[in-house]
């Protein structure tokens, strides 16, 4: 029975991993529930046990993948030690692993914009849900690197968005030209956090930046 149980509590997640592939594979419009119920091993009727309709259980799929990086981020953030700058350039690291190199989260840009269209209602709970949301996470820390007298103010108050731009960059890249793009991505990092603290620290978060690397402590570094 403990084993039955814990498959059942299993199954929606399970089916939300291959809703993913299949419409990766086959876009919304194409997808068939019986596509999903065959990738998942179960019937159709399960699925519509648990997701009533296509439309919902596509909006559940993005929202189980989307939350996930943010709950992540913000426990990688708050786990993080060090100067603000440190901190930021984890972050950045964080979400060029997650936005740049993970597949899944490559996909729901994919889907943004291929099925935006037919569910803007999705489009605006993606933006409330995880876009502002990691935004205002990087607005924070960048607002305490300022009260720090770690950053400029005049350079960081509207900084977020292109903070994190560099990372969509690469990641539609990745989704328009697959592995034919040859890029260093190690090298695109590097360049990403060096054009940033470049612009952002002021002579005492510079100062301290190097105090940090100094000390050979592990903590986040460029």
């Amino acid at each position: 029975m403990k084993e039955r149980a814990r498959r059942k509590a299993q199954r929606p997640g399970e089916i939300l991993e291959a809703a993913f592939e299949a419409f990766a594979e086959r876009g919304f419009a194409a997808t068939r529930m019986e596509d999903v119920a065959a990738r998942a091993g179960v019937t159709k009727g399960a699925i519509y046990f648990y997701f009533e309709t296509k439309e919902r259980l596509f909006e559940e799929m993005v929202g189980h993948y989307s939350q996930g990086v943010l709950a992540d981020a913000g426990a990688m953030l708050a786990a993080t030690r060090g100067t603000c700058a440190e901190r930021l350039t984890a972050f950045v690291k964080y979400m060029f692993g997650r936005c740049a190199q993970d597949r899944h989260s490559r996909e729901m840009i994919r889907f943004m914009v291929s099925d935006g269209k037919c569910f803007p209602q999705l489009v605006w709970r993606h933006y409330r849900e995880f876009f502002a949301p990691a935004m205002a996470m990087v607005s924070d820390l960048l607002a305490e690197g300022i009260a720090r007298g770690e950053f400029r103010p005049e350079i960081a108050r509207h900084g977020a968005e292109i903070i994190v731009a560099p990372s969509v960059f690469l990641s539609l890249m990745r989704l328009i030209f697959d592995d034919s793009m040859e890029i260093d991505e190690d090298a695109y990092l590097a360049t990403q956090v060096d054009f940033l603290l470049g612009g952002l620290l002021t002579p005492a978060g510079r100062k301290n930046l190097g105090e940090g690397k100094a000390c050979g402590d592990g903590r986040a570094s460029i």
